[in-house]
């Protein structure tokens, strides 16, 4: 009897943990912990190179670009920090300015948010889901001039630092 006991208790024990109904979506975690890392780059490159950098945004990746002044136009970013990255099948990014939603279209090639020379953010807030899943992974900037993170696997003060 104990064994059965013991077998049902690990069965069960492994779906709760399979299907994910403890503990925290890494997954979404590590998105935003990799969002957030990369948008510090680009205010860090933006600050040292005096030029305007900024993420170009679709619903399932995301890549940055730099303002060329002799073109004046947006150009792809050649570092490899700063890459295009396709979210992992089922995470979808949501982008809102100043309180509304952008609408993502796969043709943008013009940056949504912006980090300008002096390393301050454009007012948004991005929002990674996993489809169907109400909870999320919040990146905005804060008051700071940092960004901060809100969500499930943030800790209490959810900020990063500049």
């Amino acid at each position: 009897m104990l064994v059965v006991i013991t077998i049902i208790g690990l069965m069960i024990g492994a779906i709760v943990l399979a299907t994910g109904v403890v503990g925290r979506d890494h997954l979404l975690e590590d998105e935003a912990n990799r969002f957030t890392a990369r948008l510090g780059i680009a205010r860090e490159r933006a600050e040292i190179e005096a030029r305007p950098y900024g993420a170009i945004v679709r619903r399932d990746e995301y890549r940055f670009a730099t303002f060329d002044f002799d073109r004046m136009t947006w150009v792809d970013s050649d570092d490899t920090e700063l890459k295009r990255h396709a979210l992992p099948a089922g995470v979808e990014l949501k982008l809102l300015l100043e309180g509304r939603e952008v609408v993502l279209r796969d043709k943008i090639e013009v940056p949504q948010i912006g980090v300008g020379s002096d390393g301050e953010f454009t007012a948004f807030e991005v929002r990674l889901a996993r489809s169907g899943d109400p909870a999320t992974e919040n990146v905005a900037p804060d008051v700071d001039g940092g960004l901060r993170r809100t969500g499930p696997g943030t800790s209490s003060s959810g900020k990063t630092q500049p």
